[in-house]
């Protein structure tokens, strides 16, 4: 609790007045995986989770995002900023720089992004790539407020081809370290 206020009132002091696009993580713990007891080698029991995994699974299961949302949110206004949450879909597999998606993006599953387009090679943190593309998402949700004066809510997830069309729109999404460039492509410049 305590943690989330601190976390929250930090990122809003540092940030006055922004627009803060935040992950949709709706049933993040049912998509993620942790720790588990294993089969010993010789087929008989299995072997215990050590005390560090055990302990990384009890803070996993205990941290809130959805009270972090919702601290962020309610901080944001006071500051004049505003919160929104934006797909989560595949924020850490898709090249911000080329917008190839795709599992083998993540090699091993591990903290490495390594774009497996050919023509591109992106390579940077997964954190860092989910960051980015969470950012591109949210400029993007402010230039449709900004053309149609409504902020876009997310389908419902399990329609497939409101899915389909909005991951093809993010997959138009390119990142550059230019952020002049990175607007006008978003505003369908050149």
């Amino acid at each position: 609790m305590q943690a989330n206020h601190t976390i929250a009132k930090q990122l809003i002091e540092q940030h006055p007045q922004a627009l803060i696009g935040l992950e949709h993580l709706t049933d993040i713990r049912e998509r993620t995986k942790r720790r588990k007891r294993r089969r010993k080698q010789n087929g008989k029991g299995t072997e215990r989770v050590s005390p560090k995994a055990r302990k990384a699974n009890r803070v996993h299961s205990q941290w809130s995002f959805a009270e972090l949302h919702a601290l962020i949110s309610y901080k944001a206004v006071l500051s004049g900023s505003l919160a929104l949450k934006v797909d989560a879909d595949y924020t850490s597999k898709a090249c911000p720089v080329c917008g190839h998606t795709s599992d083998e993006n993540r090699p091993r599953k591990g903290l490495l992004f390594a774009c497996q387009n050919p023509l591109c090679g992106y390579t940077l943190h997964a954190d860092l790539i989910g960051a980015r593309n969470v950012t591109l998402r949210t400029l993007l949700v402010r230039q449709d407020w900004i053309r149609t004066g409504c902020l876009s809510l997310i389908p419902d997830a399990s329609d497939r081809e409101a899915k389909a069309a909005r991951l093809q729109r993010y997959a138009e999404l390119r990142w550059s370290p230019d952020v002049t460039t990175s607007l006008q492509l978003l505003a369908g410049g050149h």
